[in-house]
């Protein structure tokens, strides 16, 4: 049987979180494991559960839920997938920039959340896709001085790079190039050894800076 997905939801709104539970708890490779209604609250729980993943709102009444991201990566290795009404391209830098391993806006169709869940939970960054486009338009601006040279990627290492900033998942970038999913996982672990990054979230703010995404 394969291992459920163990989730835990952060939002002040206790109708949303029971909808929520209702959805996931009705996927078998899902469970709502805990529950709180405050960053505050969330930290405390955390520490005595291990989730995989944190669904986190970012209006919440004590902190932001961009500031509970920051103190939930301290006390949990649990990957975070905010889920939220905000579109504004702004909240989501903020929170890749804090390590956040998707993004969602809550009136996306229930399948993008669940597809959401899954890749997160396979190690992909999710970025809700009304979203996607956008953020790589208004990000940043290629750094002139970035140490991370981006002169000794091969033209096909780069193609990779800009489909990990689009959002696709190895799967989906294998179908793009023609090529399997091995050979893509190949070209990104050979990416993040010639940049020095740890993370796809680091591939993604990385592919943004280097402006590789057109505009």
């Amino acid at each position: 049987m394969t291992r459920q997905i163990r989730l835990f939801l952060v939002d002040d709104h206790s109708v949303l979180r029971s909808g929520l539970k209702m959805i996931l708890n009705s996927q078998k490779d899902m469970v709502v494991i805990g529950e709180a209604d405050s960053g505050s609250a969330a930290i405390a729980k955390i520490k005595e559960i291990n989730p995989d993943i944190i669904l986190l709102d970012i209006s919440m009444p004590d902190m932001s839920g961009l500031q509970a991201l920051e103190k939930l990566s301290k006390v949990s290795s649990a990957k975070i997938l905010m889920l939220t009404m905000h579109a504004d391209e702004k909240y989501l830098q903020e929170a890749l920039k804090s390590g956040a391993s998707g993004y969602v806006l809550k009136q996306a169709a229930d399948t993008e959340l669940l597809q959401a869940i899954r890749d997160v939970a396979r190690g992909e960054i999710y970025l809700d896709s009304s979203l996607a486009q956008n953020l790589v338009k208004s990000m940043y601006s290629p750094r002139k001085d970035n140490n991370r040279s981006a002169s000794n990627l091969t033209e096909r290492e780069k193609e990779v790079l800009r489909y990990i900033a689009l959002g696709y998942t190895n799967k989906e970038i294998g179908e793009s190039l023609s090529v399997s999913v091995k050979t893509v996982e190949t070209h990104k672990a050979r990416i993040m050894e010639k940049i020095q990054c740890h993370k796809r979230s680091d591939l993604v703010r990385y592919a943004i800076e280097q402006g590789y995404i057109s505009t």
